[in-house]
């Protein structure tokens, strides 16, 4: 029998998809999980688009765009023109309210002012909302453990003069052609503070409801007080640890609660954001995100 030798297979090399893959990769590999190449910032920025749908939405307010993000994490990591670049990508957007669920910092009050500072290029058409995380009280803050004084105070303080309202146990109404919408804002959910009832003993019972909070523990809870959509972030698209030393400093409760949309019942839903911040992105699915809804009736 006669051989056929075959020509060897055209040289191929490897596509621009392959190196970002390999470099992310690499990036997640180092205790920082974030140092990738910062020229490719732009390109694992991760767009999601849903709608959301509001039991009695009125006409005002259908088709209303709203931009949801969490976990900024300002600090000696994350860097300043990396969040101004997010802050940006939102813009491009043009929604009508942002919604800020959280982990505005990660270190000293110096890092309120700067944080502030980029967040005032927001440009929504209506306003931006937010409600605190649990490490704006502190580094490493699960029930109150590594508080840094006056953290939350001073942030709160700062972003008031950046235009944003944070929601501490509070509500806000928004009325529009007719139409009204609420928002609620708890304190982050491993903090005394955390007070759901409060927070919905002063909201309007039969308006349309978006509650932000930072934990996603919280979601089902806050849709019996009253919420019909639960905005939250904290996971950064990651699964909880098993490890009972990571249960410890870090207590999960619903741990399937990771990223993207949940059923809560009775119509009603939460959505973790995988956050802005680049650290703990251990996969692919966990890349920065910015999540645009557009509101419709239910």
């Amino acid at each position: 029998m006669n051989e056929v030798l075959l020509p060897p297979p055209a040289q191929r090399w490897p596509s621009k998809a392959f190196f970002k893959k390999l470099i992310w990769a690499a990036a997640n590999s180092c205790a920082l999980g974030g140092l990738y190449v910062w020229s490719l910032e732009k390109h694992w920025l991760r767009i999601e688009r849903r709608p959301m749908a509001l039991p009695d939405l009125g006409a005002g307010f259908c088709g209303a765009k709203l931009a949801h993000v969490s976990d900024l994490h300002c600090s000696p990591i994350v860097r300043q023109r990396y969040l101004r670049q997010c802050v940006e990508a939102i813009n491009a957007e043009g929604a009508d309210f942002v919604a800020i669920t959280g982990d505005f910092v990660t270190g000293p009050r110096s890092y309120a002012r700067r944080i502030a500072g980029i967040l005032a290029g927001l440009t929504p058409k209506v306003a931006v909302l937010a409600c605190l995380g649990n490490h704006d009280y502190g580094i490493f803050h699960p029930h109150g453990r590594g508080g840094t004084r006056e953290l939350a105070e001073t942030l709160c303080h700062e972003l008031g003069h950046a235009d944003i309202f944070v929601m501490m146990n509070e509500r806000r109404v928004f009325e529009h052609g007719g139409a009204s919408l609420q928002f609620v804002g708890v304190e982050d959910y491993w903090t005394p503070g955390y007070d759901p009832k409060l927070a919905f003993d002063m909201a309007h019972p039969h308006l349309p409801t978006i509650a932000l909070c930072h934990n996603p523990d919280a979601a089902l809870e806050l849709a019996r007080h009253g919420a019909d959509w639960v905005l939250a972030g904290h996971t950064h698209g990651t699964a909880a640890s098993s490890r009972r030393l990571s249960g410890l400093f870090m207590p999960t409760v619903h741990k399937h609660f990771t990223a993207g949309q949940y059923p809560l019942g009775d119509g009603k839903y939460l959505y973790v954001n995988r956050g802005l911040s680049y650290a703990r992105r251990r996969h692919l699915n966990a890349r920065p995100e910015i999540t645009i809804f557009t509101l419709t009736r239910a």
